[in-house]
């Protein structure tokens, strides 16, 4: 693909004026990115008022679509929905990057689709997990009582939700909710994601660290969609893009097949209530001690990396639907 040719010369590259990719921003800095975006490429870029987290934080989507045509195939983006997971929102800032700032390397894909891209879907527990001590929390700031605190922002939407593989515990890492959509980071993208469901084709979550591409459901190992063979070629194409960057291995597969099953997912509650063709979580390679925390001299490497994936994905809709 000539598209994908720019990516290592760019990944040194400075973001715009004000920021880099050499340390892991904040959400303050996450959403002025947007703002410069907005303002340095008004005829593609506008921002997008997704909702309001527990704390009061802004959760902000960027709508990229050149010349802005509504009427194209839409590819929506989630990132940063579980707070640990900070290359998460950084590779959703460098798809940005590349997609918005290098526009002129991406006309095919530009041409043909629009994007939807919220980089940080729980800026609570991301701003937690950076400034508490605490690197290692999952879940979102809700106060549950008894000295708990947050939901498990990727078991509380709203498809078979509370059925499998979460907890009811307020205290627990997996907590769910106390319904689906309780939380007010998922309520949001849930009505983001209705209202701009006539246009969606593809729908990708960006998780970390268990380097996979996966498919729904990720309740079942033994459920899939009409168009599963669909999804596991486009599933292997990417991952063969991801391997061949950097040498990490990408295993593809159904979600509840290579990963504990579990209800409650974005990419079920996408795939069994808007039903469009290619739906996925793409969980990025490991790093760090723990797999979650890539040491800041390495992550050019892991976004180039991401975005080389997610680019696959992009150009296939622009080819094909």
């Amino acid at each position: 693909m000539r598209s994908l040719l720019v990516l290592p010369m760019l990944v040194a590259l400075v973001a715009g004026a004000t920021l880099d990719f050499d340390h892991y921003w904040t959400a303050q800095e996450i959403n002025a990115y947007l703002d410069e975006l907005v303002a340095d490429f008004p005829t593609l870029a506008s921002v997008v008022n997704v909702g309001t987290s527990t704390e009061g934080r802004p959760i902000r989507a960027l709508r990229v679509s050149k010349g802005n045509v509504a009427n194209r195939p839409l590819v929506i983006v989630e990132a940063g929905l579980r707070a640990r997971e900070w290359i998460s929102p950084m590779s959703a800032s460098y798809i940005l990057h590349e997609i918005v700032e290098h526009y002129y390397e991406f006309e095919n894909i530009l041409d043909n689709v629009n994007f939807l891209i919220v980089p940080l879907a729980n800026p609570d527990g991301y701003e937690f997990s950076r400034t508490a001590n605490n690197r290692m929390w999952i879940k979102s700031r809700s106060v549950n009582g008894n000295g708990c605190f947050g939901t498990d922002l990727a078991r509380n939407f709203g498809y078979l939700w509370n059925t499998v593989g979460g907890s009811s515990d307020p205290c627990s890492d997996s907590f769910v909710g106390t319904a689906a959509f309780s939380a007010p980071e998922t309520a949001a993208l849930r009505d983001l994601i209705q209202a701009n469901s006539a246009n969606l084709v593809l729908y990708l979550s960006i998780q970390s660290a268990d380097q996979m591409v996966l498919y729904p459901f990720s309740h079942s190992a033994m459920t899939n969609p009409s168009n599963v063979a669909e999804l596991r070629s486009l599933a292997n194409s990417v991952a063969l893009t991801l391997t061949s960057q950097n040498g990490r291995i990408f295993t593809v597969g159904g979600a509840g097949l290579l990963q504990p099953a579990a209800s409650g997912s974005s990419i079920d509650f996408v795939a069994g209530t808007f039903q469009p063709d290619l739906v996925y979580t793409l969980e990025t390679g490991a790093g760090g001690t723990t797999g979650y925390d890539v040491p800041e001299a390495q992550m050019a490497e892991y976004l180039s990396e991401t975005t080389y994936g997610f680019l696959t994905m992009a150009e296939y809709v622009a080819n094909n639907k």
